[in-house]
């Protein structure tokens, strides 16, 4: 049963977003010019939460539904994971952004902290709740929301959060072919993969201490987004935070290889 969820969750949500995905990769590869919709690649961030929605329905009806919204979308966690959620993203900007004034010379600027010019006119407090709200629960609602439980079902939470990392990562495929900042990756994806990787371990740490409930997960995630997509932080801030989600996770790793799966 497990593995005919996981095919479900992977089609249903592969699908949803490689086809919003679609217009703007053929535009970019063979300059078609076709129609898309402002936003249409933050719109592709919602394909885990579709299929988060579409197996729990198949699979289990009604109730399962319902029963996946309550866990997922639970504010039954202790205060502790609140502010680790918020607390970890600030640290990391404080060491980002004093390494890139070690490294660069100069302070970021700091009346462009954290913009980037795909969300243009929008400040960054309105910047940090659109990642929140696309990237943030679009994407954790399906990973974490509900992938990540049904397969500690069966497994240790590493194992299960490496597994989700692989389908996290076969999921941004299509964007090594539209997405700019992922077609100049060269060999810097495998620096890419190993983040990701080790970012799949923190957020499952960080997701069943929250009793399953996506909310602090969500938060991290947006500030995460926030300190590595914006503009300036290509040159050294993006770096610095992806070598502390390494770092953090590498601690974590043991002890949750060690854990016995909930089934």
């Amino acid at each position: 049963m497990l593995g005919k969820k996981v095919v479900i969750f992977t089609i249903a949500a592969f699908g949803f977003t490689w086809l919003m995905w679609l217009p703007l990769l053929m535009n970019r590869q063979w300059e078609l010019h076709l129609p898309f919709v402002p936003g249409q690649f933050y719109l592709g961030s919602f394909g885990p939460l579709f299929g988060a929605a579409v197996t729990a329905a198949v699979s289990g009806g009604r109730e399962a539904l319902v029963a996946w919204v309550k866990r997922a979308f639970s504010l039954r966690f202790g205060g502790k994971w609140l502010l680790i959620a918020i607390g970890l993203p600030i640290l990391y900007g404080i060491i980002a952004v004093s390494t890139h004034a070690l490294i660069t010379g100069a302070w970021p600027n700091w009346s462009q902290f954290g913009l980037t010019e795909k969300l243009p006119k929008l400040n960054v407090w309105m910047t940090a709740v659109v990642w929140m709200l696309t990237f943030g629960i679009g994407e954790e609602s399906g990973w974490r929301g509900y992938l990540l439980p049904e397969l500690h079902k069966r497994y240790s939470l590493m194992y299960s959060s490496l597994i989700v990392a692989l389908i996290w990562m076969l999921w941004h495929a299509p964007e090594f072919a539209f997405n700019p900042n992922y077609m100049a990756m060269g060999w810097g994806v495998i620096g890419w993969a190993i983040s990701l990787s080790y970012g799949s371990v923190l957020l499952a740490w960080l997701c069943k201490g929250s009793g399953w409930s996506i909310l602090p997960v969500v938060i991290w995630h947006g500030g995460f987004d926030l300190l590595t997509a914006s503009d300036q932080a290509a040159l050294v801030m993006a770096m610095v935070c992806s070598m502390l989600v390494i770092i953090h996770g590498i601690f974590l790793s043991k002890k949750m290889a060690q854990t016995t799966p909930e089934g």
